[in-house]
C-alpha cells in the first residue's frame, strides 16, 4: 500500500494547484494577511509588537521541482500576497530566485550540509556527526556565499532540510546554526525552526502526500476557527507530479541510501 501511494503522488496525481489557488482565497476571505515568516518575523519582534489582526504565515520548501514553485509563485503574484521560499542547492534557479525577491517576497537557502557530509563520510553514530560539525559550517559558508555572490540576494533566513541520515543519526541539519557565533558570521538573521520563531505560531500545519494531506493541522479547518496566526509548509511536489523530476529524485534517494548502508 505504501509503495502504491508513492507511485501514485510521484507520477500519476492530478495537478492540485487550482486548489492551491482557492486554498489562498479561503484565507484572503476569511482577512487574513498572507506573508512571508521573515517578515512575521519582524512584525512581531518589533516594538509594538505584533498589530492587530489575522496573519496565514507561508513557507515554501523547495525539495525539488522548481518548475511547480514557478507556477505557485504565479498564483501568489495573481493574488497579491508573498511568501517564504527555501531553496536547496540541488533545486537553486537563480532566475525564480530574483524573481520572487523583486515581487517582494522572500527567499532563503534550504540547508543540508551535516547530512551531506554525514553520507559522504559514512557517519554511523550521533557523536562522529557531532564531531564532523567544523566540516559542515566549512561547508555551509562556502555555499552561502556562493549563492549570495550568484544571486545578489541578501538571503539572510536559512530552514534546514531534512534526510533519512539526520533521522537514523539523531542530529538535525539546524545543529549548524546552533553557534551563535557562526551564526552572526555567516549573516543569517534567522532559522525556520527557531524555537523564538515557532513559539509565536502555535498553530502549524505541513502539506502531505495524498491521501492524508495535511500532517498536524488542516489549515483550512484553522482559518474556519479564526486562529489568529497559522504557519503553513508546502512543498511543490506535493500539488502537482512533475513525473521526470520525481523519477530522477526517486533513484537519486534509492542510490544515496544504498550508497551509505553498503
Amino acid at each position: 500500500m505504501i509503495v502504491w501511494k508513492r507511485i501514485y503522488a510521484d507520477f500519476l496525481m492530478p495537478s492540485r494547484l487550482n486548489e492551491y489557488e482557492r486554498f489562498l482565497e479561503t484565507a484572503l476571505a476569511a482577512t487574513y494577511r498572507v506573508i512571508g515568516i521573515e517578515q512575521f518575523w519582524r512584525l512581531a519582534t518589533g516594538v509594538s509588537g505584533l498589530p492587530p489582526g489575522r496573519y496565514f504565515v507561508l513557507r515554501h520548501d523547495i525539495d525539488t521541482d522548481p518548475a511547480t514553485a514557478w507556477a505557485m509563485w504565479r498564483i501568489e503574484r495573481s493574488l497579491d500576497v508573498t511568501s517564504s521560499y527555501f531553496f536547496r542547492l540541488s533545486t537553486r534557479d537563480d532566475a525564480l530566485m530574483t524573481g520572487i525577491a523583486a515581487g517582494g517576497g522572500e527567499v532563503g537557502y534550504h540547508y543540508e550540509e551535516l547530512s551531506t557530509v554525514a553520507r559522504q563520510r559514512r557517519i554511523r553514530t550521533r557523536g562522529e556527526a557531532l564531531r564532523a560539525l567544523p566540516e559542515a559550517r566549512q561547508r555551509f559558508r562556502a555555499n552561502i556565499g556562493a549563492l549570495r555572490s550568484a544571486t545578489g540576494l541578501p538571503l539572510r533566513v536559512a530552514a534546514s532540510h531534512g534526510d533519512f541520515v539526520n533521522r537514523r543519526l539523531e542530529v538535525p541539519n539546524s545543529t549548524i546554526l546552533d553557534d551563535r557565533p557562526f551564526r552572526q558570521e555567516v549573516g543569517i538573521e534567522l532559522e525556520g525552526y527557531d524555537d523564538d520563531l515557532i513559539s509565536r505560531m502555535p498553530v502549524r500545519s505541513t502539506d502531505s502526500a495524498p491521501p492524508q494531506r495535511w500532517r498536524y493541522t488542516d489549515p483550512v479547518a484553522a482559518i474556519a476557527c479564526g486562529e489568529p496566526v497559522i504557519y503553513t509548509l508546502v512543498h511543490p511536489r506535493h500539488w502537482r507530479a512533475a513525473r521526470a523530476v520525481n523519477a530522477r529524485d526517486d533513484i537519486r534517494r534509492l542510490w544515496e541510501g544504498l550508497a551509505y548502508r553498503l
